[in-house]
């Protein structure tokens, strides 16, 4: 009888301990750092002049979509430190983003090679 006891309190053990462990694997998944994806970049083509002070157009292509962006904003980003080493950026009144599909290629590409 003592044995049977036993016996019982350890399938008791047992299930408990299948069960924490059927619990505690999903989390091992979420408690393990992801790192950031690499994302792709646009590439600066150039900048031109807005017709207002402190303010150009920046011209951006995004080789992945094919993608032109013409970006109007300030030369300069007015900002203040705050506590901890961070930045609070000042507002504008100057910022807007155009982008179009581009259908002949954007980045200059080399000669043909005439056989």
């Amino acid at each position: 009888m003592l044995n049977d006891l036993c016996f019982r309190n350890i399938r008791g053990v047992q299930r408990t301990f299948a069960a924490l462990l059927c619990l505690a694997l999903p989390f091992q998944a979420f408690s393990q750092e992801k790192k950031p994806a690499e994302k792709p970049k646009m590439q600066f083509m150039g900048a031109y002049d807005a017709g207002q002070p402190g303010v150009n157009i920046y011209k951006m292509f995004d080789p992945t979509e094919d993608v032109v962006c013409y970006i109007l904003m300030p030369e300069v980003a007015g900002r203040k430190p705050v506590d901890g080493g961070k930045w609070i950026y000042d507002g504008n009144s100057v910022g807007s983003i155009s982008c179009l599909k581009v259908k002949l290629p954007v980045v200059p590409l080399p000669p043909p090679v005439n056989r």
